[in-house]
């Protein structure tokens, strides 16, 4: 952070719950970054291994640019808006505590907001194991495909302006898992000159024990959160570039989220035997979808981005995945298609 500048342009959240074995990669990519104009805001939701110990010493090497808060643990929803509650920063980056980037990250994200007077700048990420090898990419290819229609829930590769935020009241649903779906449903489509670059600086690693890799809890998933995103972006439709793509993001969502996006987590690995049956999680999604869809989208079936032959720069299983599941939801049959497909794979 600059010295004669109190108030730094970045304010870099990184949430930290037992992290001491895998978090020094992160500070080696975060303090080696180009661009220095930013506070790391460290919160330790108290950790029981030694990290906050570990933190306290970074504080020390860092003083002007660390802040540190050390909290009961409530996960890392609440620990996210612990961090947005103090960041003075004019843009927020979120950090996992295991995650590294590139050192000009911050850089090229920055220098995006600032040339285009920007909101929210997109980038695309790799997800790596842990031992940094490529699990697969998360690519905008919009320098060959300008309107390329996907947009990536998580926050990662992202950042935001400040006060957009706060404007909006944009905050992670605290206590449920996939917090990050319905904060970007509100972010990227309420936000004012998006960028989406063709650049991925962002490194996610992806641990056995992380969320993606274990069994789903119901109780977890913020249907609450989910529909009041969706009722808040559509209340405010005048705000929105292009509500027809709001439309297709919410429908290409829950079609990963039905089919691909908690099978993963229903047949984790160690559970798998004497699963195939449990799919009440899945029935009450179908439920919950087909009531949420029409409510707030009573033309979703005319969707322009909807087709087998729409969009192809799209993956064709994405293409012909959204048009199923339109036309399962308009018969109302999107609940015994599920049922019959998690038995059948």
């Amino acid at each position: 952070m600059d010295e004669h500048n109190s108030v730094p342009c970045v304010s870099v959240i990184i949430p930290c719950y037992n992290t001491v074995k895998y978090i020094h990669k992160t500070l080696t990519s975060l303090f080696g970054q180009s661009f220095r104009d930013f506070e790391a805001i460290f919160i330790n939701d108290g950790s029981t291994d030694g990290t906050k110990e570990l933190l306290e010493a970074i504080r020390e090497e860092h003083p002007d640019q660390v802040v540190l808060i050390n909290k009961e643990n409530g996960g890392q929803s609440e620990a996210r808006n612990f961090g947005l509650d103090v960041a003075r920063g004019k843009y927020i980056v979120f950090l996992d505590s295991d995650d590294y980037v590139d050192t000009d990250y911050l850089e090229v994200l920055v220098n995006a907001a600032e040339e285009n007077d920007s909101e929210m700048v997109l980038s695309g990420q790799h997800k790596v194991d842990e031992y940094g090898s490529t699990i697969f990419n998360i690519d905008y290819p919009v320098h060959k495909y300008p309107n390329y229609a996907l947009r990536r829930l998580n926050p990662h590769g992202k950042l935001y302006r400040r006060d957009f935020l706060e404007r909006h009241n944009i905050r992670f649903a605290v206590g449920k898992k996939y917090e990050d779906n319905p904060f970007n449903f509100m972010a990227m489509f309420l936000c004012k000159n998006q960028v989406i670059l063709p650049y991925n600086g962002h490194y996610q690693v992806i641990r056995s024990d992380s969320t993606m890799a274990c069994a789903v809890n119901p109780s977890m998933i913020p249907y609450e959160a989910i529909e009041e995103a969706v009722a808040y972006v559509t209340g405010h439709a005048e705000l929105v570039a292009d509500m027809k793509l709001f439309e297709f993001t919410v429908l290409s969502f829950m079609t990963y989220f039905i089919f691909q996006g908690n099978r993963k987590h229903i047949y984790a690995k160690e559970q798998t035997k004497g699963r195939k049956s449990d799919i009440s999680v899945i029935k009450d999604l179908c439920d919950y979808t087909q009531k949420l869809i029409p409510k707030y989208f009573p033309k979703y079936y005319r969707n322009p981005h909807v087709g087998i032959f729409k969009e192809k720069e799209l993956m064709l299983t994405q293409r012909a995945g959204v048009w199923l599941f339109v036309k399962l939801l308009r018969t109302h049959m999107l609940k015994p298609f599920a049922v019959v497909f998690y038995k059948l794979f």
